[in-house]
């Protein structure tokens, strides 16, 4: 059990890299390997408006990205990772949204499945596992 869990970490890591990656290189899109995971994060980005859409292959996973201006509309960073894992609870969360001047969200492994941060704080009232941070 251990073992999937930091197989799931790195898998998550690498996704974030290469979401980045393209962005940084200003790709049209990119094609990623397909899992479950990956397609719970992607719904999630594209309901938020931080990609133009992704098409699910048979083995692989094409993602499209949006620009305004030429510029990638966010930004995205890993908080939990294998060796030093981030579980905060719903205080933790309001307070880091009031203390800093934050724009984005984070996607929170929950008991609930994969929610945001706004889901949390808004109607959910759960915390969890801090997988990533995404800046706006």
């Amino acid at each position: 059990m251990k073992n999937y869990h930091l197989n799931f970490n790195y898998l998550i890591a690498n996704f974030i890299s290469q979401l980045n990656i393209g962005l940084l290189r200003k790709l049209r899109f990119i094609k990623i390997v397909k899992t479950p995971i990956f397609l719970r994060i992607l719904r999630i980005l594209y309901k938020y408006g931080l990609i133009r859409t992704f098409r699910i292959e048979q083995s692989y996973i094409s993602v499209y990205f949006k620009f305004i201006k030429g510029q990638p509309i966010g930004k995205f960073s890993i908080i939990s990772r294998p060796g030093k894992r981030c579980y905060w609870r719903l205080g933790k969360l309001s307070k880091n949204f009031s203390n800093k001047n934050f724009s984005g969200f984070y996607i929170i492994s929950s008991q609930q499945g994969l929610v945001t941060s706004n889901y949390c704080l808004l109607s959910g009232h759960v915390g969890g596992e801090v997988l990533i941070k995404v800046e706006i």
